[in-house]
């Protein structure tokens, strides 16, 4: 399609700067004149734009996600035609990709970097996967970095209509299943995710066509062999500084079956987040050079203390020994909370090794019936270093001494730290 810039599209969009040209796509940077403010403008490619079948089913899936609102998706706004031009109207992201930070780095990401990228988008895409929206072009590329540190995944729908009627996706991050027509499934995405995240940790995607017996006569042809029926090179042999849990982790989200996949994005997340975490190996889990270990940033402010109660609250409601065991003293030794009001006042709740898992579901760990407390919280995570608290996209937020925190991002508890989950469930950390 020939370049569109200065062109207004209904009389509304102003096509002002022509940023890139992708295998369906060429995406503008406009401005709205009714919304005055600036979007993204993603036009369909001229033969694409001319296939009725094509539009039938773009203008569906552009229907669907529209209605996907979530902290971490571009959003999209109207699908629409001037003439025959084809077009979808996104959210201007002011930024960069994480393709582009990949090509400025001299060094892989370390996994502090990752986690606050992987965090974001499996919330992303477990959000989408719950709504039966599989992405299918999983890639740094489409992963964009606003400059106000959220990370957004973009481009949703397109590649998977693609990949159904032309073999679309981008084939270095194209699951088996997807280079040879099979079912398209969350696996699918994961498998590609894992592939991002190889590529962080080693600078390269592990299959580029350059396997000495792939078949094929293009690099395409043989990149599609390889990720069929090659192995990756081991990450710890291209970075040897890669413990060997996050390799297993990386290994496992790479497997040729997509059942022997991470079941889910957010399992894939979880098992990343406790391998980093390790107990054992906190020397080496943020991937450093020449400086210590990086130590997650503990909130800042003044510390919150509840006010004393003139009567012990009432008994909290019998919680299930399967969920969570609390004692009625002191414990003697190891790190616990201390609960101050909400259900668990006067209750002491051991924090053992590994995670406990904070949520209303009545299978949580820590199981908190309070209307206001998400189904899936936050958890606390126990390391050789200390005890980890992390908010996990809950809708009234987890705050430690007054200061809330942002999800996806594990923080070091103090002992005496107040923290704070819903509106009444208190508790004091000790450790």
């Amino acid at each position: 399609m020939s370049n569109l810039t200065q062109v207004t599209l209904k009389n509304r969009y102003f096509l002002r700067d022509y940023i890139a040209q992708g295998g369906t796509a060429d995406v503008y940077q406009a401005w709205d004149n009714l919304r005055a403010t600036r979007m993204a403008i993603k036009v369909l490619r001229r033969d694409l734009a001319q296939s009725a079948q094509f539009n039938r089913m773009f203008e569906t899936e552009a229907e669907l996600l529209r209605k996907l609102e979530h902290p971490n998706i571009v959003r999209l706004y109207e699908f629409d035609k001037d003439g025959d031009i084809v077009f979808i109207v996104m959210d201007w992201v002011e930024g960069t990709s994480l393709r582009q930070a990949i090509d400025d780095r001299k060094s892989p990401f370390n996994l502090d970097e990752i986690s606050r990228i992987l965090q974001p988008v499996c919330a992303a895409l477990n959000y989408a996967h719950q709504n039966k929206v599989y992405h299918c072009d999983i890639k740094p590329a489409n992963i964009l970095l606003h400059v106000d540190g959220r990370v957004l995944l973009s481009d949703f729908g397109v590649a998977r209509f693609a990949a159904e009627d032309r073999g679309g996706g981008t084939r270095p991050y194209m699951a088996p299943e997807q280079i040879s027509g099979g079912v398209i499934t969350p696996a699918t995405d994961i498998y590609a995710l894992g592939i991002t995240v190889y590529e962080m940790l080693s600078g390269k995607v592990p299959f580029r066509g350059e396997t000495q017996n792939a078949q094929g006569t293009t690099a395409r042809e043989r990149i599609a062999w390889e990720h069929i029926n090659a192995t990756p090179t081991p990450l710890r042999q291209l970075n040897p500084k890669v413990p060997a849990s996050v390799e297993n982790v990386v290994n496992t989200a790479l497997n040729k079956e997509p059942r022997d996949r991470y079941a889910t994005a957010l399992s894939l997340r979880d098992a990343f987040e406790f391998a980093r975490m390790e107990q054992g190996r906190e020397d080496n889990v943020y991937l450093t050079t020449g400086r210590e270990p990086y130590q997650p940033p503990s909130p800042v402010g003044r510390t919150v203390t509840p006010a004393p109660q003139p009567a012990p609250p009432p008994p909290a409601p019998a919680v299930p020994t399967t969920v969570t065991t609390v004692v009625p003293g002191m414990p003697t030794r190891g790190p616990f909370l201390i609960g101050r009001t909400g259900v668990f006042g006067g209750q002491f709740v051991p924090i053992s090794k590994g995670e406990l898992t904070i949520g209303r579901r009545a299978d949580m760990l820590l199981s908190l019936p309070e209307a206001s407390i998400s189904r899936v919280h936050a958890r606390l995570i126990r390391t050789r270093r200390g005890v980890y608290l992390q908010d996990d996209n809950s809708s009234v937020g987890t705050f430690v001494n007054g200061e809330r925190l942002q999800p996806g991002i594990p923080v070091l508890l103090k002992s005496g730290d107040v923290i704070q989950l819903g509106r009444t469930q208190i508790f004091e950390f000790r450790g």
